[in-house]
């Protein structure tokens, strides 16, 4: 198979794209326009029909060239429609232009290699009606949903992205520096591409905003990628409601709620409280770099 290393501006983002589309393992983070926002001058490993890609961000420090996943990027790796076998995926690893080099590839790119650790993702299927999915929330996940009903808070799927975006830069340690100017960039190319659902949680007595999420959504999936609760938020359990109530707003209809991780215990449990499941993926590590980078490398 001939693979080859194509640069930014040679990219044919159309036939690229189409690739990702017809994909059987496509997600929206490999989509051109979600790279640019989030990865600006990625290039590719592609065959010459764009078969196969590999988007790659390869950058270099002192003179040596090396890839990172990139910020806000949650999966990355081979996309194809057609089967990705082993000898495939090993020829595309082989291609890849850097001495140190961390991937978190994708669900499809999962085989047995000396240098593929899995990570964890949660999904929920939401094609079951809303009674049956809530069957499977945890027991203390419904306690807390009785204590907070449409009595003290409500939905809102009118806000602006702006109001949500503020909400993020104030309340959350997370969404700082590039972090935030890389979100910033993503949650506008989805608005742009009308990938972009916005639900908050207002206190119903004051109308004030005490939670929020900037979904994305990409075929029939929906990515819980920006949430941001306030103290009041977080006292109150809001984005439990809210996450109750996005379930009851998709379920029944042929659609995953992608909850994007994590590898944290407690929020691990977050999402598995409401019948969660697995959904790992490997994340592709190599490294040789000369021996006088190494103590800098760790």
């Amino acid at each position: 198979m001939k693979i080859q290393w194509i640069k930014h501006p040679a990219i044919d983002k159309e036939k690229y794209d189409r690739c990702i589309l017809d994909a059987r393992n496509g997600t929206i983070y490999a989509m051109s326009w979600y790279l640019d926002a989030v990865a600006s001058g990625w290039q590719l490993l592609a065959t010459p029909d764009y078969s196969f890609v590999m988007p790659v961000l390869q950058k270099r420090k002192f003179g040596i060239p090396y890839v990172l996943q990139p910020m806000l990027c949650q999966q990355s790796g081979i996309f194809s429609p057609e089967e990705i076998t082993k000898a495939i995926f090993e020829q595309f690893i082989k291609k890849i232009p850097a001495v140190y080099c961390i991937l978190q590839l994708n669900p499809g790119n999962s085989f047995q290699h000396k240098d593929l650790k899995e990570r964890p993702n949660y999904v929920l299927d939401l094609r079951p009606e809303y009674e049956e999915i809530k069957s499977r929330y945890h027991s203390n996940t419904r306690s807390d949903l009785k204590k907070r009903t449409n009595a003290d808070l409500v939905i809102d799927s009118e806000t602006d992205y702006v109001t949500i975006l503020d909400l993020m830069q104030k309340h959350s340690l997370h969404y700082t520096g590039k972090i935030l100017a890389k979100a910033k960039n993503v949650i506008e190319a989805a608005k742009e591409k009308n990938a972009l659902l916005i639900r908050c949680v207002r206190e119903k007595e004051t109308m004030e905003i005490v939670a929020g999420v900037l979904f994305l959504r990409w075929k029939n999936r929906f990515y819980y990628i920006f949430p941001v609760s306030t103290a009041k938020g977080k006292e109150m359990r809001a984005m439990r409601f809210l996450i109750d109530r996005f379930i009851a707003e998709f379920a029944g209809q042929n659609y995953i709620l992608d909850f994007e991780g994590s590898s944290i215990p407690a929020v691990a449990r977050f999402y598995q409280n409401f019948g969660a499941t697995l959904e790992a993926y490997p994340c592709y590590y190599k490294s040789k770099l000369p021996f006088i980078f190494r103590n800098r490398q760790k």
